[in-house]
């Protein structure tokens, strides 16, 4: 990997800590509204916050095979907040906690995922395309097995706001992968 996806994200997952901690007011049940819920509602955002959105609005990607390409990096390097920066508004929402309960840290040190390749493309309309890929499970004490995930990714189509991102991320369960918070896995 190229010193400046490393620095991206090192940064982004910075920030997304940053963020995560900074939030100790909170009470126990109650998760604070994230730095998107704030800007929607016209309510102020901090130095940190828009910094924060500033890299996030950066890394919305022109081609929908770069959101899942910016995922799996993600994957590779374990790291929740590149994987979060790729997901829909919606499916955001959806798993956030997910992420903040493993301080934006996920899957696992082994084994780990590895040769991801596309296998299949699939464009479901204009707007929105299914992508398999499949990757390896390894570790260098041996290997368990692969897995596929199916990744569907749609277009943003407000105007002056048009981006890919994931909307749904399917995987066939295999009992020595960690599963990232955004996907549904089936037994």
């Amino acid at each position: 990997m190229d010193k400046s996806k490393t620095l991206l994200l090192m940064l982004f997952s910075i920030l997304i800590c940053g963020s995560y901690y900074g939030t100790v007011n909170a009470k126990v049940n109650d998760t604070p509204p994230s730095f998107e819920e704030k800007i929607t509602e016209g309510k102020q955002i901090t130095p940190l916050e828009s910094q924060l959105m500033s890299l996030m609005t950066g890394l919305m990607v022109t081609e929908p095979k770069q959101a899942v390409e910016l995922w799996i990096l993600g994957v590779n390097n374990r790291s929740g907040s590149v994987q979060y920066a790729m997901l829909s508004p919606a499916l955001r929402k959806q798993t956030r906690s997910k992420f903040e309960q493993t301080h934006w840290i996920t899957g696992q040190s082994s084994p780990s995922v590895s040769n991801f390749r596309f296998t299949k493309v699939e464009k479901l309309s204009e707007s929105k395309i299914r992508y398999t890929v499949k990757y390896d499970l390894w570790a260098s004490y041996g290997d368990f097995g692969g897995g596929e995930k199916i990744i569907i990714v749609e277009k943003n189509l407000k105007p002056f706001k048009e981006y890919w991102f994931i909307s749904s991320i399917t995987t066939k369960y295999n009992q020595w992968e960690a599963f990232t918070p955004a996907e549904t896995v089936l037994k």
